[in-house]
Order: C-alpha cells, then structure tokens, then sequence
C-alpha cells in the first residue's frame, strides 16, 4: 500500500505556485483569482498559515464571536493540496457578515458575491494577493450541519489513510482533466465529499 508521502513524491513532477501574505488589503483588492490548478506536496507551514490568519479573522470579526477552524487538505498532515489554506468560521448568522464587508477588505478579505459562490445559509470571503488566491474562508453557522461537515470530513481524512491516499489520486486526476476550470474541479471533488459523509456511518446524528 502507498503511503500518502509516497504518492506526494510521485506527483512532485507538478509545479507549486508560491503564494504569501499581504499586509494591507490594497495589495488584493481588484484582482481576479488565478484559475490554474496546482497540486502541491504537503507543506509543514500550512498550520502556521491557518493559524496567522485565524487571528486575523477573529480581530476582523470579532462583533460576531467568530469561532475558527483549520479545513480542507491543508489541514491534513502528509496530503497534497493546492496551497489555499481553507478556514471554517462559524458564526451565528452568516448573512451578519455582508455588514462587515468594508471591516473584512481592511484585513485582506473579500466578501465573495458572485453567483458561484451564492449558496444559501453560507458567506465565502477570499483572500487573493496579487492574483494567487491565497486562504478561501467559509463562513457557515457555527456548530450547525455546515459546520459540523466541513469538519468532518477532514477527521475522516486524517484518520483514514486509504481514503486520504484515495482522495490525493483524484484531486490529481481533477486537476489533469480541469485546468483552467476551478469550477469543475471543485465540482468533482464536491461529489466525491458527498458520497463520503452520505456514508451511513458518517451521519450527523439528528440534534
């Protein structure tokens, strides 16, 4: 059996977009989101990435209480990834955050209100510097099925290496036949989340 270090050295061959902070919101504000695709090995630093920018989003929205949590692949050691650290906030209205927008801009985020990204019970802020977009925050109910999903399927991918192994090969595949097309990608791997948590052992219990 592969271990996920294994399949990560095999896909080095792909490049890595080198991403950093901005300081001050000005650097992102009006600038579009790459939409090339690309596989990075897991790097040690991503924690520390999350963890600067949970401060950050606690400050910028600190009137709703925000609680924050490390998502995604970055958030699980070994994986490869795309080097965009995923954040969940959870507050008590998402809808509360569209009053914070100019607040967030100040700290480097951008309220996202394209159609795409337009899904009910749920904000996107992105933070994009010089074009590379750089943390994707999802800001959901705190403790509510949002929440509770997004955090669960990265425990599943920490505590399962065949799944996790399983995953990395199909972000790859994704990444192949999608370049150019975010969209797409993140659809395929949506499927792939799903049919995971729709799992009968992985059901949020009824509250």
């Amino acid at each position: 059996m592969k271990t996920i270090e294994q399949a990560n050295r095999e896909g080095r061959r792909q490049p890595v977009r080198p991403s950093s902070h901005a300081p001050a919101a000005a650097d992102h504000c009006g600038s579009q989101p790459d939409t090339s695709i690309e596989i990075a090995p897991y790097h040690p630093s991503w924690p520390a990435r999350f963890r600067v920018e949970a401060e950050v989003l606690r400050v910028a929205l600190s009137p709703l209480s925000p609680v924050v949590e490390h998502v995604g692949s970055t958030a699980v050691p070994a994986l490869s990834a795309m080097p965009v650290i995923d954040i969940a906030v959870g507050v008590s209205d998402p809808a509360l955050v569209d009053d914070h927008a100019a607040r967030l801009e100040n700290f480097g985020y951008r309220l996202m209100t394209t159609p795409e990204y337009q899904v009910a019970d749920r904000r996107v802020l992105l933070r994009i510097v010089r074009g590379v977009r750089t943390h994707h925050v999802h800001v959901v109910t705190a403790f509510g099925d949002a929440w509770h999903l997004l955090l669960m399927f990265r425990d599943m991918l920490r505590l399962d290496r065949d799944l996790a192994i399983t995953y990395d090969a199909l972000k790859r595949e994704l990444a192949r036949q999608n370049q150019g097309r975010p969209l797409l990608y993140a659809a395929g791997k949506a499927d792939f989340i799903r049919s995971m948590l729709g799992r009968t052992a992985f059901k949020p219990a009824d509250r």
